[in-house]
């Protein structure tokens, strides 16, 4: 069953351009590493806040994910421009149209 993981953090708005170059860095490290993602979004909601929206094959592959991606020097640079905690949910889809 496919999963969303949806994360919304804050970041300094003069750093935006430097989130989009890290961001693709991180997504790329931890695709290598966990092939079940299927789809990553990087959504800009303001000028400081920002949340991604990524497609997992299953609720597994997602904490496995969630959990390892601390560890992984390009998601870590990337965490590294978050201001303040991020908010961070998975959810499994129940429907599709």
């Amino acid at each position: 069953m496919a999963t969303f993981e949806l994360a919304r953090y804050t970041i300094d708005p003069a750093r935006a351009a430097e989130l989009v170059d890290r961001w693709q860095e991180a997504v790329a490290a931890i695709r290598s590493r966990f092939p079940g993602l299927v789809e990553a979004n990087l959504v800009r909601i303001d000028d400081a806040t920002w949340m991604d929206i990524w497609r997992w094959e299953s609720h597994r592959e997602a904490l496995a994910a969630a959990e390892a991606a601390p560890h992984i020097p390009e998601a870590a640079a990337m965490f590294e421009l978050i201001v303040a905690p991020p908010s961070m949910e998975h959810g499994d889809v129940v429907a599709h149209a």
